[in-house]
Order: structure tokens, then C-alpha cells, then sequence
């Protein structure tokens, strides 16, 4: 555990300009009671939840239990609960690895949320209970319910509505719920953007010009020997731009710092260390292709 020193050198340093070497002291003293103190016993707090939740596979169930009620609560608010949220429901499934018996907790779980009867703010609380302070897991449930809310391409009045609402009693701002939906917009639009590309390789050159069609999994992956035209897409372009959060004029080392960021953000080690599942990180591990293909085309383009 880092402890917080913040508030003495603060507190030192205040003290020593408008006072003297014995003020100094003193303001460090109320530095650490004030400032530090309660930091680092929140920081503790907080490093215990994680070392719980992680150690006791009870915890992961009820994470599992939580996330996927919330699911089924957003998909109610587009009117109905369609084929796209069961699907996007499932494919989360499968992308965590969860065994048969933990899906079937998580279909329970959806149900549950769907369901008139189903208490919001007793879900919330009980969310609160599970991850303490660690706002890592707070971002890992909001992105999923993003995910589900966006999965039929249209986002209902009721579904931003109950988003917001999720966002704030979980302590998040509407502005970064705001951007967690911008941002799975551009997702999406560069997955489309890169699926109609290499279907439209497929369809001109039927062998696939050195691409495996078949093999969803290197779905966003290039293949160099293709001698199609030089210039991408400009909507593909954009939207990898947008991946990345660049603007098209930022130079190409400002693209390279973007591309960084992005990807220790996302690496599975610095993941794990802030607590997270292996089964979130798998879910991540996904959001890192998007950012590794938007960066591969970017790369391409320029001629970097």
C-alpha cells in the first residue's frame, strides 16, 4: 500500500513559508491528521475490499449476480428486452469464461433485473457492499451496461435515463457516463466499419486476398500483401481517430502517446492490480482490440 504524504510536505512547506521552522511542524502534524491520515485509512479500506473480493470466489458469484441484474434492468428500459440484449448478454458470458453454473446464475440475475419487482437501489447498495472504494469495478459495471443499452444500435429515453441514474448512485459523474457512451458509439461504428471492409475483401477476391473470413477472431487484423486501394475508408478512419481520441490533424507522435496510454490502461497486469477479476480482465482484453486495430489502420494510413 502507497501512503499519502501529500498533506504533510503541504502542510511543512505552508508553514515554513509564513511561519517558521517550528510552524512548519506543526502544520505538518495537521497535514498528516487532516489530509493523510484519512487517505490512507481509506486506501487501506479499499485495498481490503479488493483483497477480498479477489481471494473469496463467493464475491466473484455475487459480482456476477450484480452486474447481470443491472443488465436486465437497462435492456427493460428500451420497452422490451430484444433479441440484440439476450445475444450481447450471452457473448458477455462467453467472453468472461463463465462455467454453467455461473451462467445460469447470471441468466437468473438478468431475469431478476427485467422484472417489475426488481429494487434498484438495494442492488446499489449491495454493489457498494461488494467493491468498497475501488472505482475500477464501478467503471467495469458501467461499461457493460453501456455495452447492453447499445447493443440494438438505438438508445431508448428510458435506457439513457436509467444509464444516468445507475452512473450517479454509483458515485460516477452524467459527464463520464456521457462518455462511456461516446465512446462505445465510435466502437461500434469502427467494429461495423472493419466488418463491411473485409466482407466486401471476401466478396471481390472470394479466397478472402489473404484474409481467413471465417476466423471471427481476426476479424480486425490486416494482412499487408492486400493490394486493394492505399486510402481507408474515410468513415473508418474517423472513427478510429475517435477509438484513440485524437483529433485527424494531432501529429503522429501524439498518436503513438494516445495508442500508449490506451493500451497500459488496458494491459491485463495493470488490470489485475487494481483488482479486477480474470474475467472482467478477458471483457477488457476484447475493448484492447478495438484500440490495437484503430491504431494498426492510423499507422497504415500515414505511413508510419
Amino acid at each position: 500500500m502507497n501512503n499519502s504524504y501529500k498533506g504533510r510536505v503541504i502542510g511543512f512547506l505552508l508553514g515554513f513559508i509564513f511561519a517558521n521552522f517550528l510552524g512548519a511542524i506543526l502544520f505538518m502534524i495537521l497535514g498528516y491528521i487532516f489530509f493523510d491520515k484519512p487517505a490512507n485509512l481509506k486506501r487501506q479500506q479499499n485495498d481490503e475490499a479488493v483483497r477480498a473480493f479477489t481471494s473469496n470466489a463467493n464475491y466473484n458469484e455475487s459480482l456476477v449476480k450484480v452486474t447481470f441484474a443491472l443488465m436486465g434492468y437497462v435492456a427493460r428500459g428500451a420497452g422490451r428486452v430484444n433479441e440484440n440484449h439476450i445475444e450481447k448478454a450471452s457473448q458477455i458470458m462467453n467472453v468472461m469464461g463463465l462455467n454453467p453454473q455461473m451462467r445460469k446464475t447470471a441468466i437468473e440475475a438478468f431475469n431478476s433485473g427485467k422484472s417489475d419487482a426488481f429494487n434498484l437501489n438495494d442492488t446499489i447498495q449491495e454493489i457498494k457492499s461488494l467493491i468498497g472504494n475501488n472505482f475500477s469495478f464501478v467503471n467495469f459495471i458501467l461499461e457493460i451496461q453501456v455495452q447492453l443499452a447499445l447493443s440494438d444500435g438505438v438508445l431508448e429515453d428510458e435506457e439513457y435515463r436509467r444509464l444516468m441514474d445507475i452512473a450517479v448512485k454509483l458515485g460516477a459523474s452524467r459527464e463520464s457516463m456521457e462518455q462511456y457512451i461516446r465512446s462505445r458509439y465510435n466502437e461500434m461504428h469502427f467494429e461495423q466499419q472493419f466488418k463491411d471492409f473485409y466482407r466486401s475483401r471476401y466478396e471481390r477476391g472470394k479466397s478472402g486476398a489473404g484474409y481467413d473470413y471465417s476466423n471471427s477472431d481476426r476479424s480486425y487484423e490486416y494482412n499487408d500483401s492486400y493490394s486493394g486501394s492505399s486510402s481507408a475508408d474515410s468513415s473508418k478512419l474517423d472513427a478510429a481517430y475517435k477509438i484513440l481520441g485524437v483529433e485527424a490533424s494531432a501529429s503522429d507522435e501524439d498518436v503513438k502517446k494516445a495508442h500508449k496510454r490506451l493500451m497500459l490502461k488496458y494491459h491485463p497486469d495493470r488490470l489485475a492490480s487494481q483488482g479486477l477479476t480474470p474475467e472482467m480482465i478477458k471483457l477488457y482484453t476484447e475493448k484492447a482490440k478495438d484500440i490495437q486495430a484503430a491504431f494498426d489502420l492510423i499507422k497504415k494510413e500515414r505511413g508510419m
